[in-house]
């Protein structure tokens, strides 16, 4: 029987794939664009992958098509990209989009395909990342209380990743320097 620390590192040593998670303003995207270009990864980042292919802004599809629509293409565009990295063997950073993590069975295969990293942000801090919302189709009204109530419902997707980083108190170069780590320590093993 194999201690937390154990089964962790044997989770990490399988994987190629790392998926990058958390509230809108945690640096997702920023974050998985540094990691993949310092370990010369592939860098995908779903939510422009959806725009290209829809050739539309995230905030026009969820204006013009819903939510649900949205939340389809988002989930056969997750799929499709597991399907396609995982076939070529391709190391990978993958960025996805804050309520991506919610559906069921894209988080089943992001947990049994991908190394998935948490970056939780304080809700204070999210909110002076993305001002008023506006380019934010998920948020309604007062930013604050609109980012509460998404935490609120997330939380309990977001906890079942395999590693949790808190930034609160750290620097870009600290998060880099945390993520980096924890993919190194993985090649190691």
């Amino acid at each position: 029987m194999c201690n937390k620390k154990e089964k962790e590192n044997q989770i990490l040593s399988n994987k190629k794939i790392f998926t990058l998670i958390g509230m809108m303003g945690t640096g997702k995207s920023k974050f998985g664009r540094l990691v993949a270009n310092n370990l010369a990864y592939k860098f995908y980042d779903v939510d422009t992958l959806i725009e290209s292919d829809q050739k539309s802004t995230i905030k026009t599809i969820f204006q013009e098509k819903g939510e649900s629509f949205f939340r389809k293409i988002e989930k056969n565009t997750i799929k499709n990209l597991i399907a396609n990295v995982t076939t070529k063997e391709e190391k990978s950073i993958l960025s996805l989009g804050g309520g991506a993590f919610d559906d069921q069975e894209t988080r089943d295969r992001l947990l049994s395909n991908t190394y998935v990293i948490w970056l939780n942000t304080p809700v204070d801090i999210l909110v002076k990342r993305v001002g008023n919302g506006s380019k934010r189709p998920m948020l309604k009204g007062d930013v604050n209380a609109s980012i509460n109530d998404l935490l609120s419902k997330r939380i309990r997707y977001y906890s079942t990743c395999h590693y949790q980083l808190n930034t609160h108190d750290l620097s870009e170069n600290q998060i880099l320097h945390k993520i980096l780590t924890k993919i190194s320590n993985k090649k190691s093993n």
